[in-house]
């Protein structure tokens, strides 16, 4: 069964043998049935019955300034069996959709591809995010910033059990943000297409008091005549200390400024536009490594391309979005070791921390 109007969308299950399949409730007004059999033998088959109710939850709705606030059915207590809501939440044109999740709780021994959130750009494209989560996620969710006017949020549950639920608000993102989180990615207005003129943006990334930023760019095309540019300070407003200010089509290198927050300003004239800036940022308690989430992105050792110092031991943990696999692509790798690279050396792990199968060590140039 397929959660849409044709056999591309969300695959909901693949049933055979002699197993009742659960009772479903798709995410819409479609659900595709695909029927299957071989030479070999002839059953007696299926039979289901289906009908249309009317959803609790969900539906299309306007982004404004103001945040405004949903949640799963008779939030905080009980929702009915087999919950499935979707939002459509569209901005108006040029702006994005902001979405922070207020609450989300699914037991862990709930199955991930029945039971989840999804937050996602619509129509997704070659561009767009898909980040699912779900009860076996320990930690807090990012806020969601779409890439167009248009986001779509999924809430499914076989089964209330208690202190599930769901709650968040959904509003315009405007270009001026804060991030109260230890990692996330930032993208400017418009990306990957350009991005409008006479932009004034200001963006604040404020890890926990105990950790240190790390900024790393993916992408970056701003005017050459440094009319456009990016600025980041290494502090919360804008008498902090400079630390760049950025322009052109060099992409900047990784910033590691010590601290815990960073303050960036986002500035277009009136004359021509680029691409913009896409970046991934995280942190961490050692001063390196921390969690890199997304579907790309890029990471680096501190100082890069300077040089790293002595005793440094850095771990990021890479989370692609649910359903996809991660492959890590090296552009230069330097690091010396006078041995068998037991002593500086870059591992790999297939998993999510060291206690699974390794790859490498890494080590020379």
């Amino acid at each position: 069964m397929y959660d849409g109007d044709n056999e591309n969308a969300n695959i909901v299950g693949t049933f055979c043998g002699s197993s009742t399949p659960a009772p479903f409730i798709s995410t819409g007004n479609f659900l595709t049935v695909v029927f299957v059999s071989d030479v070999t033998e002839e059953m007696a088959g299926f039979n289901a019955t289906y009908t249309v109710i009317t959803p609790l939850c969900g539906g299309i709705v306007n982004a404004t300034n103001m945040p405004q606030s949903t949640a799963s059915p008779f939030f905080p207590n009980a929702y009915p069996p087999f919950t499935s809501c979707l939002w459509i939440i569209d901005a108006p044109p040029q702006e994005q959709v902001k979405l922070v999740v207020q609450t989300f709780q699914q037991h862990q021994n709930q199955s991930c591809p029945q039971n989840y959130l999804e937050m996602s750009d619509s129509p997704v494209g070659d561009k767009g995010q898909v980040h699912r989560f779900c009860g076996a996620d320990v930690f807090a969710i990012p806020v969601f910033y779409s890439y167009d006017r248009t986001a779509k949020v999924i809430f499914r549950s076989e089964e209330y059990l208690s202190g599930n639920g769901l709650s968040f608000t959904y509003q315009v993102g405007g270009c001026s943000r804060e991030y109260n989180q230890t990692f996330g990615y930032l993208k400017s207005p418009g990306w990957p297409a350009s991005y409008p003129h006479r932009l004034n943006c200001t963006i604040v990334l404020r890890a926990p008091q105990n950790h240190t930023i790390s900024l790393f760019f993916n992408a970056f095309h701003l005017e050459n005549s440094c009319d456009d540019f990016l600025e980041v300070k290494n502090g919360s407003d804008a008498s902090s200390p400079l630390l760049g200010k950025y322009c052109g089509s060099t992409v900047p290198s990784p910033i590691f400024p010590n601290n815990n927050v960073l303050h960036l300003r986002f500035v277009s004239d009136i004359v021509s536009a680029g691409s913009g800036y896409e970046i991934t940022w995280t942190s961490s308690p050692t001063g390196c490594g921390g969690v890199l989430y997304g579907d790309h992105g890029s990471f680096a050792s501190p100082n890069y391309p300077g040089p790293y110092a002595n005793n440094t031991h850095c771990e990021w943990t890479i989370v692609a979005p649910m359903g996809r696999i991660v492959t890590v692509n090296f552009t230069s790798i330097y690091i010396d070791d006078p041995g068998d690279c037991s002593r500086n050396y870059l591992e790999l792990y297939n998993g999510p921390d060291a206690n699974y199968p390794p790859s490498g060590p890494y080590c020379g140039r």
